[in-house]
């Protein structure tokens, strides 16, 4: 689901539906894993030409494609720094930061990623994604997570977009059921294993892995 610059839909209804999601699972006794996904420079990272070809699946006019593509055309910024500008450097990737039309385009950019979640749950929000799965059953949980969240490294890498391996955070949430003696890990595809954590702020809001707030 995408959140991110809807009318109807913020940080509030964002995070009550991540969180009704989690406490249906607790209430059910069931096993629920996370992985909080941040990505590398996101805004800054889009690539002009599959944006454009996002617009044109969607059905945009060909005068529309054409004037989005004079929009992302022969850009350029400055740095000030202490009273002194820089020359101007070509900009090639990402959209206007600051721009009303910049968020909107981002969340088109990534709206396909959530079709990539499998049997797992995903909630985009602008550039803040939580992926999630539950049962009863911890090993298979962690399977089901571990292979959706190799769908959407996938997907992500596709749209030219990295993950930021240091700041993507696994929390198991868990009130009553054992507590395992060793969590497997989750993986990226390049090897490494994410840190769960016991404490995640996600949307303004710090979550903990028994919801206790």
């Amino acid at each position: 689901m995408q959140s991110g610059f809807r009318a109807g839909h913020g940080c509030t209804s964002a995070t009550l539906k991540v969180l009704n999601d989690i406490l249906t699972a607790i209430d059910k006794k069931h096993y629920c894993a996370a992985v909080f996904i941040d990505l590398a420079k996101a805004f800054d990272s889009v690539n002009h030409h599959i944006l454009i070809g996002r617009l044109d699946s969607l059905g945009f006019s060909n005068d529309c494609l054409a004037w989005f593509t004079n929009y992302f055309s022969v850009r350029v910024q400055c740095v000030k720094s202490e009273g002194l500008l820089s020359g101007p450097l070509a900009v090639s990737m990402g959209v206007p930061q600051g721009s009303i039309l910049g968020p909107t385009l981002f969340s088109v950019y990534i709206n396909e990623v959530a079709l990539a979640a499998g049997e797992s749950l995903i909630h985009l929000y602008a550039d803040d994604t939580i992926l999630y799965t539950s049962g009863p059953s911890l090993d298979t949980v962690l399977t089901t997570l571990q292979a959706s969240f190799n769908a959407i490294q996938l997907s992500f890498r596709g749209l030219q977009l990295l993950l930021n391996t240091s700041k993507t955070k696994c929390m198991l949430f868990n009130r009553s059921l054992p507590a395992p003696a060793r969590l497997s890990n989750i993986t990226t595809l390049d090897g490494s294993d994410l840190e769960y954590v016991d404490n995640y702020k996600y949307l303004g809001v710090w979550l903990d892995c028994k919801l206790s707030f």
